[in-house]
């Protein structure tokens, strides 16, 4: 999945887009697994890294299992709950990873820094 973000000319910085992403996962979680999400803790699986393009615009490419029971009720939660952030911007990719390539291309940087650890979340 690939989330851009855009507010007018607003400069967006790495600490505006994590919490921006933050805020999207909270809204993300809510809806696929309801009130758990708050009282215990319930989260989408989901790698989340920063990437800025080579105007220098930032965006995510984030790989997250789908905890909706279609890819289609998935992608209308996802563009629903973006579209809800402060920076959300209404170019959002949604594919489903058939193979690594998908994280290959994701963790592309030769370094670690456009991983965003805070929102990333990894289920045992």
């Amino acid at each position: 999945m690939t989330l851009k973000q855009q507010d007018g000319q607003t400069t967006l910085d790495r600490i505006e887009a994590a919490k921006n992403l933050r805020h999207f996962l909270n809204r993300l979680n809510k809806q696929a697994f309801g009130n758990a999400a708050q009282r215990f803790g319930k989260k989408v699986a989901v790698i989340s890294m920063l990437e800025a393009s080579c105007s220098g615009r930032l965006h995510y490419h984030l790989a997250m299992k789908n905890p909706f029971p279609t890819t289609a009720a998935c992608h209308e939660a996802v563009v629903d709950c973006w579209s809800k952030t402060r920076w959300g911007y209404h170019e959002v990719d949604l594919q489903p990873i058939y193979s690594s390539g998908w994280i290959s291309y994701i963790t592309k940087s030769k370094f670690i820094d456009g991983w965003d650890v805070e929102n990333t979340h990894l289920v045992r």
